[in-house]
């Protein structure tokens, strides 16, 4: 295993579609959050589900009930992040992903079914546990696709592969967008049922695929079932790998870097040694990702066009957003392993913040002209595409990678619930902030993508192009973001390998020394 080989000579068809196939679980996170955006504004829910006004002769859903819809949700993906990472531990990616299936059918089940046909009729605490339970799903795919990822695929070409969850995400979201304009004007329940019907699609597509993908090597070697990893491993690599012996080179020196941390450590191991520092590294990076304004570019955008002046373009900028977000996500798959994690966040998190400032400063003008207007949406759209090319996908390449192989699945699951606290907070109090600052929004999320940028440069290092074994020795030092260090691993009397890591080699420097070779 220590010959250069290029990234996409590995790329066999069971690794992409090992990989692929079941990102269809985050279209299911990604339409439930763009089509809830515009089922808000859906003139058949609002009719069934709000309250009546005499006076006005309307139905309307009030900021209260706006953000306990929004909101409630995060209390079912907190679940099912948090349990996600002791049952895949326990059960495997398999069983996990077979088990959100069902628990998503359930769910939408319960949703559609919480309103009768005539207005005023929508029962709000049914419609609200139905969300809670498909939310239950998303947590168990938000951890269990991005970890499962991460261990199947060579290290070259890692980012690429689970900052594609993004993209699935956005497409999930730009379908939503389109549905939703299908059944913008519909008065009657059919339109927001239709809308809401249409995510037992997903879990339908995990389940049938499920049935054809390898187990995790990595989770297998976990179980001590040796035989097993390898021959998973050999479904995943490329026959010439099965043939010359590189599948069990690959798995021996994943066996020798990880010593006795082959099986799984208890949760108080998240919070030890190295550990500790991953862990809050992983917990921040999440925490940027929902504070930096995610719910205000998704699930409340359609709000925001009809609150603001924007009404007779509410569902169709939505549709124009998704499409800028689909490109930022392909971009974003592309240069995360050639410019690495830590710059492709530096674009992301500066241009966030210039946009949500541009927008705040424009939307405070009392007569705004037409092109002020156009450039207020322009702010909001580009401002998305930003996110979605860095700050939106990065934290789950992350959350995956830089644990440590006994509490990969505990880190992530600890700081995706983290991440879900957060979303929590922020649907509740944006409907809020909405009515009492208005644009001044801008200025809040903005400021909060700065504070992510200077974090971003003192605290994470860089982790594009090192296999998960390789990372320990990266960790195994304090970071200074003014020196690199360069990580190498020596071979052992056993003919295994090492990791080894000096903070005070010339980055610029050759090691050539006998069986030490520069990562």
């Amino acid at each position: 295993m220590t010959e250069s080989r290029s990234a996409w000579s590995m790329a066999t068809p069971m690794l992409l579609f090992s990989c692929f196939c079941l990102l269809t679980g985050d279209m299911l996170f990604g339409y439930d959050t763009g089509s809830f955006g515009g089922i808000l504004g859906n003139p058949g829910f609002v009719n069934q589900f709000g309250e009546y006004n005499p006076e006005k002769e309307t139905y309307a859903i009030d900021s209260l009930h706006t953000s306990l819809l929004s909101s409630l949700a995060f209390i079912g993906k907190f679940i099912g992040c948090f349990s996600a990472g002791p049952a895949i531990e326990r059960f495997g990616h398999r069983i996990v992903f077979q088990a959100l299936s069902i628990i998503s059918v359930i769910g939408v089940i319960i949703e559609i079914t919480a309103a009768d046909n005539a207005p005023g009729t929508g029962r709000l605490p049914q419609f609200i546990v139905g969300r809670i339970i498909v939310y239950i799903s998303i947590g168990l795919v938000e951890v269990n696709v991005t970890t499962y990822q991460s261990e199947i695929v060579p290290a070259s070409f890692r980012g690429l592969v689970v900052v594609s969850l993004q993209l699935f995400l956005v497409a999930g979201g730009l379908v939503a967008s389109g549905v939703n304009k299908a059944f913008e004007t519909r008065a009657d329940g059919v339109g927001w049922k239709t809308v809401t019907g249409i995510q037992f699609i997903f879990p339908v597509l995990i389940m049938v695929c499920t049935l054809f993908i390898p187990h995790s090597p990595r989770w297998l070697l976990s179980k001590d079932r040796d035989a097993d990893a390898l021959a998973s491993l050999r479904r995943l690599r490329p026959k010439e790998d099965a043939v010359n012996g590189n599948c069990e080179a690959e798995l021996q020196e994943i066996r020798d870097s990880l010593h006795e941390e082959v099986h799984k450590a208890s949760w108080a191991d998240l919070f030890r040694g190295s550990n500790l520092r991953r862990t809050l590294i992983v917990i921040a990076c999440y925490f940027f990702q929902q504070a930096t304004g995610q719910a205000f570019v998704s699930t409340y955008q359609t709000r925001f066009y009809q609150q603001n002046g924007f009404a007779e373009h509410a569902y169709t900028y939505p549709l124009i957003s998704s499409v800028f977000g689909v490109v930022a996500v392909l971009m974003a798959m592309y240069f995360i392993d050639k410019l690495g994690r830590r710059y492709t966040f530096f674009i992301s998190y500066i241009f966030q913040a210039l946009w949500m400032y541009v927008l705040a400063g424009l939307g405070a003008q009392s007569n705004p002209s037409t092109t002020t207007r156009n450039t207020i949406v322009a702010a909001f759209m580009l401002y998305q595409l930003f996110y979605n090319a860095g700050g939106a996908s990065i934290p789950y390449l992350i959350g995956a990678e830089v644990p440590n192989a006994a509490v990969r699945e505990k880190t992530q699951s600890l700081g995706a619930a983290w991440n879900v606290v957060w979303a929590f907070v922020t649907n509740f109090v944006i409907p809020y902030m909405m009515a009492d600052i208005h644009f001044g929004v801008g200025w809040v999320f903005g400021s909060v993508s700065v504070v992510a940028l200077l974090w971003t440069f003192f605290f994470l290092p860089e982790t594009k192009g090192r296999t998960l074994e390789q990372l320990d020795a990266v960790f195994g030092v304090p970071y200074n973001p003014f020196r690199r260090a360069e990580v190498y691993y020596t071979n052992n009397e056993r003919g295994g390998q090492i990791l080894k890591r000096d903070p005070l080699a010339d980055p610029g420097s050759k090691m050539s020394e006998p069986g030490v070779r520069a990562v």
